[in-house]
């Protein structure tokens, strides 16, 4: 059976792009560029009575992660965490950090 795979020695014989510049894609930034609003998620059987809590917890949701001052990052991280683990509802999520950074200072 014949050798299917050839050597090239010599270089000129192998092929050069004809662009040899890299491709850069530009990709949007979040965080500093724009603000990502927390929407309330809908469950099925949920409690109508708290819908002016959970609007009223997104409202200060939405400012906390409004906020631009470099110094507050990482509490509004740990908010995104709280957020991204109670989906649906915001006012635990809201409550969860209120504590945690209540036992963050009661610790200091």
């Amino acid at each position: 059976m014949p050798h299917l795979l050839m050597s090239s020695d010599e270089p000129d014989m192998a092929a050069t792009p004809a662009d040899s510049s890299p491709t850069v894609l530009e990709f949007p930034r979040f965080g500093h560029t724009r603000n990502r609003a927390v929407r309330v998620r809908q469950f099925r059987g949920a409690d109508p009575d708290l819908e002016p809590l959970r609007r009223q917890a997104t409202s200060i949701i939405d400012e906390v992660l409004a906020d631009t001052n470099p110094e507050d990052a990482p509490v509004r991280e740990k908010l995104r965490w709280h957020v991204a683990n109670n989906p649906g509802q915001p006012e635990k999520a809201l409550l969860d950090h209120l504590r945690t950074v209540a036992d963050q200072q009661a610790s200091a």
